[in-house]
């Protein structure tokens, strides 16, 4: 990954986000608490299927079925996509969601990525040396 941005790191700000939102909604009193987790959640289980799609298809890819595998990794994400996408719009119509908590419970991802990615800028990525070069 690019910068030494690793998904796990990215994660745990995830996570600490989200409780920190949603504590901070319980002891203020400002929006649903249960939404601003709803929403976390959603993001979460969304980039944890991200990355087990593409490390599953792509992992092994190689020069000869290497155009096969990411045909079926774009395939399995625009699935993944609408089959997501359908099921927080059910969940969305039946639960009694506060949009605008649910909002900030999604938008943590994006802040935890651009913190992750701040953090770790001037780590070497697993497996490469400090020049960028692999091991």
């Amino acid at each position: 990954m690019a910068m030494g941005t690793d998904l796990t790191r990215i994660g745990m700000w995830h996570v600490g986000f989200v409780a920190a939102a949603a504590l901070g909604a319980l002891a203020l009193d400002i929006g649903d608490p249960a939404s601003v987790l709803f929403g976390g959640s959603v993001m979460a289980v969304n980039l944890w299927l991200m990355r087990t799609i593409t490390d599953g298809l792509l992992r092994g890819a190689s020069t000869t079925d290497g155009g096969r595998r990411v045909g079926l990794a774009v395939g399995a994400m625009v699935l993944k996509f609408g089959l997501f996408l359908g099921v927080v719009a059910a969940l969305l119509s039946r639960l009694p969601i506060d949009g605008l908590s649910f909002a900030v419970g999604v938008t943590l991802l994006l802040a935890a990525c651009v913190v992750g990615g701040v953090r770790g800028a001037g780590e070497p990525v697993k497996g490469e040396a400090a020049s960028g070069t692999r091991l």
